[in-house]
């Protein structure tokens, strides 16, 4: 019974990341065609297509956020020994938390919670993957990613943090990235306009460093649907789908 209740809550985690990316698909579609529109579009003003290219952005940003989220809550759950929906749970190498609460004190190695959330770091999955070698023993998910991958989430977080931040930091962090992508200097320029928007509605097959982001699903090839199409990937994998549970919500 305990193990069928995990699994749904593992289940749910991960449907509500779902649900996430396909509401953030619904806002960027729209906007990714006002994005294209030139100036000559709107009588010589370009207020609407850069408007349209930061909705992209936030559009984003929420996407993100659904992702933290999700390996929150898919890393906790499996802290407390819940199976994936499958049935599948990395092997612990100590006993499984009481619940959540416990989880998250435990993977700070905190008293409080607010310090335990202040602590943990699941933007940044370098770090998921580190501390998930001190909890999990056998067929580990988390180290499972590879390292290309966690390249693109990497990227992400940059991305967001630009969307999120007008700071000289955040925007150098961007550049940087950037050109690290398509093998340029550090501080070369980046193309004029060339805002996360801008970015995220380059189409994937322009450039050779941008096709692994093409290997999922598409229906516009560009970044942001990469990006839509990673996120599912991994969840997958770290989160596998198995046979429909059982009803358990008449059983008490």
């Amino acid at each position: 019974m305990v193990a069928i209740r995990g699994a749904r809550a593992q289940a749910r985690a991960k449907g509500e990341l779902k649900s996430a990316l396909q509401t953030a698909y619904r806002i960027y579609g729209p906007a990714r065609e006002m994005s294209r529109f030139t100036s000559e579009s709107f009588e010589e003003s370009t207020f609407q297509p850069n408007v349209a290219a930061k909705v992209v952005g936030l559009a984003f940003l929420s996407a993100v956020a659904a992702w933290e989220d999700f390996i929150k809550e898919a890393y906790l759950g499996y802290l407390c020994g819940y199976p994936a929906p499958s049935g599948y749970k990395p092997l612990l190498r100590a006993g499984p938390a009481q619940n959540k609460r416990h989880a998250l004190l435990l993977a700070a190695g905190e008293s409080n919670e607010r310090e335990a959330e202040r602590k943990l770091k699941w933007n940044s999955f370098k770090w998921v993957q580190g501390i998930s070698a001190i909890h999990f023993n056998a067929n580990n998910p988390f180290t499972g990613v590879s390292s290309g991958d966690v390249s693109w989430l990497d990227l992400a977080q940059t991305v967001r943090n630009r969307v999120a931040h007008n700071s000289e930091k955040a925007k150098h962090q961007y550049k940087v990235a950037l050109n690290r992508l398509i093998d340029d200097k550090p501080d070369s320029p980046l193309p004029r306009g060339f805002s996360p928007g801008k970015f995220l509605i380059y189409t994937t097959a322009a450039d050779p460093q941008l096709r692994p982001l093409m290997r999922d699903h598409h229906y516009w090839p560009d970044v942001f649907e990469g990006y839509l199409s990673l996120w599912e990937r991994l969840a997958d994998q770290i989160c596998p789908e198995g046979a429909r549970l059982p009803d358990i919500s008449k059983s008490n």
